[in-house]
């Protein structure tokens, strides 16, 4: 029997095959075992599992499988891709063929720990700034991560010549924004977002370099930045300054028209930027106008055109602040395969900022395209998936669309352009009336994997705004709307990871950099101090340098017997069992148990009552009478009996579950309690010790300075007052707090599942006393090198200090003595901040790294 492992690690995007070898009892790579097997490809190594899940079954099927025999199909990664494996190895294709398991090991879902990776990155997102400022490169992908962490998701449209980008647009936003029509209408790149408040828009371009800003507000026009008396804007201002407060869509689109026409009319305009941004409201009337993520749309000149040669660089630059973003190919069903089509797509492919394992074909103006009535059969997919343009595109699906139908009923009907208004009119009965002879359902024409347009297909059957849905512009949105909310939380989490790692390697430059000006500068101070100074200095270091390792070892032991003998925490079984009693109790009550309990009795001491009442009967003359009265009681009195048992059962499961539920609650509350009243404790006590190191090392170092004879009498006193007030040790609990509750604190942090009926409770209590007891020691060492690592600080402080003060007792040294000092404050800051980014990086490594299963079995039945 053939055993398959399939590896998935969204996070970085990489898909792998492994092979179960029974000879020696390991998994071995397929790449290795299997050296000519599809799954090499790329297609299948680096894609997104849930569209390309189908066809690697099928390879593997084909490639392992044998007559008779079930492949095993292990799956590592996170619990919304095992589900879509699971839908695809359940269907009947694969009866008697695959048989699919959860592999030991696995990765957490993205959208649950996005919001830690959030917490923990604003945790650190000043500290970068600050390390940073001086790097453009940095700074922008700082920004474009913060972008991407407040749900700014990028939808890019592309299409050629006439492809109907701009009416699919307007159908997105919900309205007529952009102009449309027979000739090349977009000559620019259009950047458009959504507005915070219906009666809001503006729009911001550069003219000549230089940035112009107009403004719509409740009903008022205003040129928020530009002079308005230069060429362009007075034309503007001329044209639009008069619009109500119900016409602002229309005089934004106006304002538009022109720019996008200026170059074509007038060459001495011909210096507005390449791109321009709107700030638009979109229509409530659909998925966009409603989503908390932020998509911002970005509309491309026609490709084709002769006049836009260069629009894929342009939009490439458009988009380097931007990453994550969805490409959507705008075409039609007749002229798909087509030259310019094809060049298009090499193009989009190559732009970094896009995900190209998102690519959406968009089949626009499918109101007019003759499709096959009953939908298209497995030989026209097949044909339309072959086509040069489609199969370098395909990916996450082809979707058909009448971008006037859902525009029209996202603005009820009231449309400004006479030909969308005519079609709308005209077509509208077809969509929303099933009796129609030609009623029309575009969705079901789209191509993509067949568990994923089931899953859509049903969504749209359920829409209650059957336009919406049959004009394919709900399934179209509706993907987005899942892509920006569930798939690119990976891509979010991982940019977080990488960019950290990239900030850490940045920092340790610029220590280096420092620590090595530093030594110089040290070195070139000891040339010139007398060898009493430098002795004393030397001493003076040596006895921190001891003291430090001295206190690290010493308060690490005491640490460890503190939380040992003071910090014992358990949840009594007793008292676990006497807190089930009592909710099965309430919940007994709730539930009526008793009733259903007396009913079961009731029915069975009828049964059996009638059974020896007819077993009597059996030994009278009316023997065939009482075998036949005996079948007919014991046919109801079964059926009876099994009812009531079945309530009864029902009734227990109902206060089997509701009890555990509220147990494991007041469980994991009193976890936090315990958890946290351990962090209080733990924290005080780390504290005090090195607070209290701080006034021995201080005491050792006054008692050095008072015996030494490199200095005169006022000088050791001078310095020993210094010593004695310097700052005390301060400690950053901020980040601890951040840090503790990311991995103490989120998900299933005691290590198992709450989906039995009836607990074990001895198992339970076992459990807790386990968990809390290593969590806290793991805690303990968390806290305690983030309190080191601020002593460490503080010492390196207080010697650069006593040094400055004894070199400056030479005046010729006094402002190397502080430039050495002001190197070591910074490379002491510098080092603190990499600790916190260090520290981010490592909390966000385990969010997502790989975590072995704890199987937890709590009933009392296993």
């Amino acid at each position: 029997m053939a055993k398959i492992k399939i590896t998935s690690n969204p996070y970085e995007r990489e898909i792998s095959y492994c092979s179960f070898d029974e000879v020696t009892g390991i998994w071995l790579s397929s790449d290795k075992v299997n050296t000519d097997g599809y799954l090499r490809a790329v297609e299948y190594k680096r894609s997104f599992l849930p569209f390309k899940i189908k066809e690697i079954i099928d390879l593997i099927v084909s490639e392992y499988g044998a007559a008779g025999e079930i492949i095993e199909i292990a799956f590592e990664g996170t619990s919304e891709e095992y589900d879509e494996v699971e839908k695809v190895c359940n269907s009947s294709e694969y009866a008697g063929k695959v048989s699919l398991f959860q592999a030991d090991t696995y990765l957490e879902n993205a959208r649950s720990i996005l919001a830690d990776t959030k917490e923990l990155f604003k945790n650190v997102q000043s500290i970068i700034k600050k390390i940073v400022s001086d790097d453009t490169a940095v700074c922008r992908d700082l920004s474009k991560i913060s972008d991407a962490l407040d749900d700014i998701i990028p939808i890019c449209v592309f299409g050629n010549y006439s492809s109907g980008k701009s009416t699919f647009i307007n159908a997105l936003i919900g309205k007529e924004l952009l102009p449309s029509g027979g000739d090349t209408v977009t000559a620019k790149i259009y950047e458009i977002k959504r507005s915070p408040s219906d009666d809001f828009s503006r729009i911001r371009f550069t003219y000549h370099n230089e940035p112009m800003e107009l403004r719509f507000d409740s009903g008022r026009f205003r040129v928020a930045q530009g002079d308005k008396d230069s060429d362009i804007l007075a034309e503007l201002i001329l044209m639009i300054s008069d619009y109500s407060k119900n016409e602002m869509i229309e005089a934004v689109s106006k304002a538009l028209e022109f720019l996008n026409d200026c170059e074509k009319d007038n060459a001495d305009k011909n210096g507005i930027g390449n791109v321009i941004c709107v700030e638009i409201p979109f229509s409530p009337n659909g998925i966009l106008g409603q989503s908390r993520n932020q998509f911002v749309i970005f509309d491309t000149p026609g490709s084709n055109s002769a006049s836009n040669i260069d629009h894929s660089m342009v939009l490439e630059e458009a988009l380097q602040g931007f990453s994550n973003g969805i490409p959507v190919w705008v075409s039609q069903y007749e002229t798909v395969d087509s030259e310019d089509n094809a060049l298009l797509c090499d193009k989009v492919l190559n732009i970094k900022a896009l995900d190209n394992r998102f690519n959406m074909i968009v089949f626009n103006k499918a109101d007019g395209s003759e499709l096959p009535e009953n939908g298209f059969s497995e030989k026209q997919e097949k044909k339309i998936l072959e086509y040069c343009s489609v199969e370098k595109m395909y990916s996450a699906g082809i979707f058909f669309v009448s971008s006037i139908l859902g525009l029209g009923v996202k603005t009820d009907g009231f449309l400004r352009n006479n030909q969308y208004r005519k079609i709308y009119r005209k077509e509208k009965e077809s969509y929303c009336d099933p009796e129609d002879e030609d009623y029309t359902t575009l969705y079901r024409y789209n191509i993509m994997p067949a568990q994923i347009k089931e899953a859509l297909v049903s969504k749209c059957e359920a829409h209650p705004n059957l336009i919406y849905a049959n004009s394919g512009l709900y399934g179209i949105e509706q993907e987005m709307e899942d892509f920006a909310s569930k798939y690119s939380a990976y891509n979010k989490c991982q940019m977080v990871y990488l960019f950290l790692t990239n900030v850490i390697d940045e920092t340790n430059r610029r220590i280096t950099s420092r620590t090595d000006t530093l030594k110089r500068n040290r070195q070139n101070r000891q040339k010139e101090l007398d060898a009493k100074a430098q002795e004393l200095i030397a001493t003076l270091a040596g006895i921190t340098s001891d003291r430090d390792r001295d206190f690290y070892r010493a308060t690490k032991d005491s640490l460890r017997v503190f939380v040992s003998e003071a910090l014992s925490y358990h949840y009594d079984s007793e008292e676990l069992e006497a807190l089930n009693q009592e909710l099965t109790e309430h919940y007994s009550e709730r539930t009526d148990f008793e009733t259903q309990e007396n009913a079961y009795e009731q029915s069975k001491n009828v049964m059996w009552g009638h059974i020896k009442g007819h077993g009597r009967r059996l030994f009278s003359k009316d023997f065939k009478q009482a075998v036949e009265d005996l079948r007919t009681d014991f046919t109801r009195d079964a059926a009876q009996l099994q009812a009531a048992r079945s309530d009864l059962n029902a009734v227990q499961k109902v206060i089997g579950s509701n009890t555990s539920d509220d147990v494991m609650e007041r469980v994991i509350e009193k976890y936090k309690q315990d958890f946290m009243d351990a962090k209080q404790k733990l924290s005080e006590e780390i504290k005090n010790s090195w607070l209290k190191n701080t006034l021995e090392l201080k005491e050792l170092l006054i008692a050095v300075v008072a015996g030494s004879d490199a200095l005169s009498s006022s000088q050791r006193e001078q310095l020993s007052m210094i010593i004695m007030d310097y700052k005390p040790l301060e400690f950053n609990d901020d980040a601890d707090d951040v840090f503790i509750k990311t991995k103490f604190l989120r998900g299933k942090f005691l290590g198992f599942e709450n989906d039995v009926e009836r607990l074990n409770i001895r198992r339970l209590a076992a459990k807790y006393k386990e968990r809390i007891t290593k969590n806290i020691a793991s805690m303990s060492q968390i806290l305690y090198e983030s309190c080191y690592a601020s002593f460490k600080a503080w010492m390196s402080s207080l010697m650069s200090l006593i040094e400055k003060n004894i070199t400056e007792f030479n005046p010729e040294l006094r402002d190397m003595a502080e430039m050495i000092r002001e190197e070591t404050e910074k490379i002491i800051e510098l080092e603190g901040d990499q600790k916190a980014i260090s520290d981010t990086l490592g909390a966000i490594k385990q969010l997502i790294a790989w975590k072995n299963a704890e199987i937890e079995e709590m009933s009392d039945g296993h």
